[in-house]
């Protein structure tokens, strides 16, 4: 698989992509040149193509000794001594998933972009993935940096044949594993994690389908999984993921 273009600014995301979310889609409504940031941010966070699994730290909260828990997936807490990290699970060869990146900067950079940067971002926007799903898994945090450092040197440290055996996208009884990984690049879109599209030659997954359930064990305490409904994930009159 070639690798996905590294065209994106770093800086574009490294502020922006924690920040809450307050709004409904309206991604089917108007063009993505004309979203807003909390229109943009919901579809990459909490959208038919993008969700975030919350795993809270709070070890500072109780003592650590025998059979504690000091890391577990729990709801948000308003207690200062609650630490969250967030991990993002993104069709990111869905258009929109694209879309709602560019948008991102071009908001960032307040328009000011210039002409050749722009066109980058256009290719990046219509790009095909003919061959293969690719999903972009990220991680941030407002609160907890420790917990933050371990997920990132986790995400770099990853390799193929670490996931291939419990890393899979799933629909029915179709399931298709993992191809190939790619560690985070210096584009701000986290690691890639590339399935196959075509099996016999045909998509697996088609508007027919129920949902698409991702899942992978990225470490024994970071579990991921995700399930998408099918018929929420089309855009523009298409099927995308």
């Amino acid at each position: 698989m070639k690798p996905v273009c590294r065209l994106l600014l770093v800086s574009a995301f490294a502020l922006i992509l924690a920040r809450p979310l307050a709004i409904s889609g309206q991604w089917n409504r108007k063009p993505y040149t004309e979203w807003s940031e909390k229109e943009a941010m919901k579809l990459l966070n909490d959208s038919p193509w993008g969700q975030t699994h919350t795993f809270t730290d709070m070890s500072k909260s109780f003592s650590t000794g025998p059979g504690s828990n000091p890391t577990a997936r729990t709801t948000p807490s308003a207690d200062a001594s609650v630490r969250n990290v967030h991990i993002r699970v993104r069709f990111l060869s869905a258009r929109p998933v694209r879309e709602a990146f560019a948008r991102m900067i071009e908001l960032n950079q307040k328009g000011k972009i210039p002409e050749q940067f722009a066109a980058q971002l256009a290719t990046f926007v219509a790009r095909g993935f003919n061959d293969y799903v690719v999903v972009a898994v990220d991680c941030d945090s407002a609160e907890s940096k420790e917990e933050l450092q371990q997920v990132r040197a986790l995400l770099n440290n990853r390799t193929t044949a670490d996931l291939k055996n419990n890393t899979y996208l799933q629909s029915g009884i179709q399931k298709v594993f993992l191809e190939d990984y790619q560690s985070p690049q210096s584009d701000g879109l986290g690691a890639r994690l590339a399935f196959p599209r075509l099996v016999e030659g045909r998509p697996w997954l088609t508007s027919e389908n129920v949902d698409i359930h991702f899942h992978s064990e990225m470490s024994a305490t970071y579990k991921l999984d995700t399930r998408h409904k099918v018929r929420d994930m089309i855009y523009q009159g298409k099927l995308e993921y």
